[in-house]
């Protein structure tokens, strides 16, 4: 079965151990940050698809750890990106309320 996609890195091991032998290559820097692009789009849309129950987590902690993947090619930590959500929070709050922005009027 072909695949082509970014896997965890220890996928190769476990297909391996599971008695099949995995085809892989190294990537790039520039095929990296691509694919993890792809692969966090990937796991947004499988988030998409799931009721809200344990597997929608599983699709959040997937999502979660392309965005630390991410972030580190950018050349940001865990600390270095929660410390931005947590300044951008700080100023413009976070996700919690519902709000929904439908219209900005002029004063008149």
């Amino acid at each position: 079965m072909i695949y082509n996609k970014l896997v965890r890195d220890n996928i190769p091991e476990i297909i391996h151990e599971s008695g099949k032998i995995p085809i892989v290559k190294q990537l790039t820097q520039a095929e990296h940050f691509e694919q993890s692009r792809l692969k966090l789009y990937e796991e947004i849309k499988e988030y998409e698809e799931t009721n809200i129950d344990e597997e929608s987590l599983e699709e959040l902690a997937d999502i979660l750890e392309l965005v630390y993947t991410l972030g580190n090619m950018h050349g940001a930590d865990f600390d270095e990106l929660n410390r931005i959500r947590e300044e951008k929070r700080k100023i413009r709050g976070g996700f919690e309320k519902g709000l929904f922005l439908e219209e900005v009027l002029d004063h008149e």
